[in-house]
């Protein structure tokens, strides 16, 4: 008998119990990575990267399906890299519950379901300070009553002045609360700033909900978080640093 032990899972048997693992799904997505040719064509041309984040050194439980109800397969720690093959709702009744992300583990081939604010989406790496800051920040918005976070993503900001610091740091808040969130200015920048000082990448924050399009941005000028300036679009209108459209 042969055994082999994944990086985050629980050992795969091959041999002479592997017809017995091979009706296991989940088994075997983590002996055998899903191939390009089972994925839709968007993804299997270019499948969007993410890293695993929570506080650096405390392990976050990969499930069968989009929801806590589902049995932990394995476990993923700060930093993981995965690619997401799929995207759902816990709930597709109610738009305020979590979003859940499918994801494969680059490194071992590992398939399951991971919660949003446990994902960044980006290609880039993250430091223990910024995961460690994400982690207290979802927190903080996780208390705020009925209220969670949805998605982060980590992307470009081609605006930004400062080659250092090229990344605005999206927070998709969801649930009834939102509205407590996304009126209190002073709320916002305190989180704005927290992250922007622990993420040594990130020159602007941007707070929205994941129902609407209703957003702020937060970002460095003249050395300082300040808050940008809502502008209207239009043709011909071109943002500047310090300015985002006022719809999505």
């Amino acid at each position: 008998m042969i055994t082999r032990k994944l990086k985050y899972g629980i050992p795969i048997f091959i041999g002479l119990i592997f017809s017995t693992v091979a009706d296991l799904g989940w088994a075997k997505n983590l002996s055998s990575p899903l191939s390009s040719s089972n994925l839709p064509s968007y993804l299997a041309q270019l499948p969007e990267m993410g890293l695993l984040t929570t506080n650096p050194g405390t392990q976050i439980n990969i499930r069968s399906g989009p929801g806590i109800e589902y049995s932990a397969l394995h476990y993923g720690v700060v930093g993981d890299r995965v690619e997401l093959l799929d995207s759902q709702a816990e709930n597709y009744s109610d738009i305020y519950k979590y979003r859940w992300h499918q994801i494969r583990f680059v490194e071992s081939g590992a398939v399951g379901w991971v919660r949003g604010d446990f994902l960044i989406q980006t290609t880039d790496s993250v430091s223990n300070a910024c995961h460690q800051s994400l982690s207290e920040v979802k927190n903080t918005l996780n208390n705020v009553p009925n209220t969670f976070i949805s998605r982060i993503i980590l992307e470009n900001n081609a605006l930004s002045p400062l080659a250092t610091r090229p990344n605005e740091l999206v927070v998709l808040v969801g649930g009834p609360g939102q509205r407590t969130i996304l009126s209190s200015v002073e709320f916002m920048q305190n989180i704005s700033d927290q992250l922007i000082q622990n993420c040594e990448t990130v020159s602007a924050v941007k707070l929205a909900s994941n129902n609407s399009g209703w957003h702020h941005v937060f970002g460095l000028i003249n050395g300082r978080v300040q808050t940008f300036e809502c502008i209207d679009s239009g043709p011909g209108v071109q943002l500047k640093w310090g300015e985002y459209f006022c719809t999505l």
